[in-house]
């Protein structure tokens, strides 16, 4: 990724941090940015684009992170606990992520969205195979239950607790928003 467009990430990472979704668009791209427009025109056209283009910026990193930790050498129970901790890793590190993972009205907006939404999912759910059925045959994991209900439990628990953690951090940040108002 270039610098402008890993700088624009940045950027819009900042803006749903401090503002949220609905205050994201071209224009505060833009002045957050310290760039005209026009600047941007390569990348972005609309405030749809904006979105995009964090979601491709998310997808490439969960992509890399879950295939490094797969690329090790360990054990499936190991790479399952390391899988989970590096996206705990990522997502605290840049929680507008989930800002925009848990917004349905994004993804009800926006087709584009729930499309590359589905496709993260997917990968996550391809390499969750791979570990589970690995474990299962290293006797790492044992159960009756079919690696398809395993993997929906996992995903389902992970997106909970994060979904319980963007909310908390969402609180904070209302909270600070308050208290900046009152001094």
């Amino acid at each position: 990724m270039d610098s402008l467009k890993t700088d624009m990430v940045e950027a819009a990472g900042r803006i749903v941090q401090k503002a949220g979704i609905g205050a994201l668009s071209m224009a505060e791209l833009s002045r957050e940015l310290g760039r005209q427009r026009f600047e941007l025109a390569p990348y972005i056209n609309k405030d749809e684009d904006i979105l995009i283009l964090l979601l491709h910026s998310l997808e490439n990193e969960i992509t890399q992170r879950v295939s490094d930790v797969v690329a090790k050498s360990q054990s499936p129970k190991d790479k399952l606990q390391n899988i989970f901790e590096t996206l705990y890793d990522l997502f605290g590190q840049k929680p507008y992520y989930l800002s925009i993972i848990f917004s349905t009205e994004l993804v009800e907006k926006y087709s584009a969205v729930q499309k590359i939404l589905v496709r993260i999912k997917s990968i996550a759910k391809i390499h969750l195979v791979n570990i589970i059925n690995d474990g299962r045959k290293e006797e790492h994991f044992i159960t009756n239950r079919s690696t398809k209900n395993l993997i929906n439990n996992i995903i389902g628990s992970f997106r909970s607790f994060m979904n319980e953690q963007w909310v908390i951090d969402k609180m904070v940040r209302e909270i600070e928003l308050l208290k900046d108002v009152r001094d």
